[in-house]
């Protein structure tokens, strides 16, 4: 299988790009954590990009967790895991 230069160049940004995240996380793992109602803004209140977000928490691709034990503790999301979500869509889409 041939892969287009711009393909491989898309690709290796996107696995440059989770590189970098992740060394955020390791150094500082607050930064990496979103409220909920933090991720619509994060992703930049694309309707599209939105619906892509709930529909890959469906699908388990993006985990949220909560921090505390009551029942109105907010979910947390990571930056990372989404990334790398919305990242392995775009190489799909590229293949």
């Amino acid at each position: 299988m041939e892969i287009r230069v711009s393909t491989l160049q898309e690709m290796l940004t996107n696995a440059a790009t989770l590189g970098a995240m992740s060394a955020v996380k390791k150094l500082d793992p607050v930064k990496d954590e979103l409220k909920a109602s933090e991720v619509r803004a994060w992703l930049g209140n694309d309707s599209k990009m939105s619906r892509k977000f709930d529909a890959m928490v469906r699908k388990g691709m993006i985990r949220g967790f909560k921090k505390g034990t009551s029942q109105n503790s907010p979910f947390y999301y990571s930056k990372v895991q989404i990334e790398a979500a919305f990242a392995a869509v775009r190489c799909q889409s590229l293949l």
